[in-house]
């Protein structure tokens, strides 16, 4: 009989992905860098004293049963989902879009998985490759701080390896949640009927060269404005598609607005965003608070964040 509990951080992608060119295994098309956060998280607690699955809030999680059947499979083949209970809870709660809950998530129930179905200290990097079954943003967030997910060609030259932390580069974030009922799949498969995906996949990867460079230098202007640029690129991309997808929302633009006086101002203050309208604020130190602040005024719910772990056992 067994029973654990773990938590996993949510992440801010530097570098995005959008677009995956295998589905089953979830690969995308180019490298991503991320830094996983503080402030927002999912704890989850497993056994096998009970069955049927993922629950939250006492209610099934399809999509999540679903997910994490190929993670439970690769883990232990002919083991099941059914076979055990998880109860899982992201926090703070809400119903924002954007935050990286699905990569939390999928870390978070990953290592409960690997330890009731294997036991022992997995290689959080091996353990990657199963992670992003569930969401390949998950991948990153296993492993915790400042970590690149690589976009090989199969699946064992695809995984994400952490590289820096906070000793590194001490970032601050404040993270600006916003709701939105645009689903990630949807923007996945948006952007590869946009005329510039080819261009992305190849400026995206160049980018990442460059986002992993400003981090190890400890250079927070050059991150802020990388992130800044993915971020309107990657949004581009969906609004060129087919559908014409509009992620970001009146709000976002008023954030957006208001970060870049600020940093007019004199603060380190540079947005980014995930594939949602989620604000995040990249800053310092010395001037996240005043960015909370900033942002709270105009009737926003902000958290403060620094460099997140990588996911844990409790």
């Amino acid at each position: 009989m067994g029973k654990y509990s773990s938590t996993g951080y949510t992440m801010q992608a530097l570098v995005k992905y959008h677009g995956l060119k295998d589905w089953s295994l979830r690969l995308p098309y180019h490298d991503s860098i991320s830094v996983n956060t503080t402030s927002m998280m999912t704890e989850a607690q497993i056994s096998d004293e009970a069955k049927g699955g993922v629950f939250m809030g006492g209610k099934p999680v399809v999509t999540a049963n679903s997910r994490l059947e190929a993670v439970v499979g690769r883990i232990k083949p002919g083991a099941r989902v059914e076979d055990f209970r998880i109860d899982s809870k992201n926090l703070p709660r809400g119903e924002a879009k954007g935050v990286g809950y699905s990569s939390s998530a999928g870390a978070a129930l990953t290592l409960l998985c690997h330890k009731l179905l294997v036991g022992g200290e997995p290689d959080l990097k091996s353990l990657s490759r199963t992670a992003r079954l569930f969401a390949a943003s998950a991948a990153r967030s296993l492993v915790g701080g400042f970590s690149r997910l690589y976009a090989g060609d199969d699946d064992e030259g695809t995984y994400a390896e952490k590289f820096a932390d906070a000793s590194d580069l001490d970032l601050r974030m404040v993270i600006v949640p916003l709701p939105s009922k645009v689903r990630t799949e949807e923007a996945h498969k948006e952007v590869l009927t946009s005329p510039f995906f080819d261009a992305r996949v190849r400026s995206a990867q160049k980018r990442c060269d460059e986002m992993e460079k400003a981090i190890r230098g400890n250079d927070i202007d050059a991150v802020g404005v990388l992130a800044e640029r993915d971020t309107l690129e990657l949004h581009s991309l969906t609004m060129t598609g087919e559908n014409r997808l509009v992620i970001m929302t009146e709000d976002t633009i008023r954030i957006i607005s208001r970060v870049r006086e600020l940093r007019s101002q004199g603060a380190k203050a540079y947005f980014s965003m995930q594939t949602g309208p989620t604000v995040f604020v990249n800053t310092t130190e010395e001037h996240e608070k005043a960015v909370k602040r900033a942002v709270e005024k105009m009737g926003y719910r902000a958290y403060l964040s620094g460099v997140g772990p990588e996911a844990r056992l409790a």
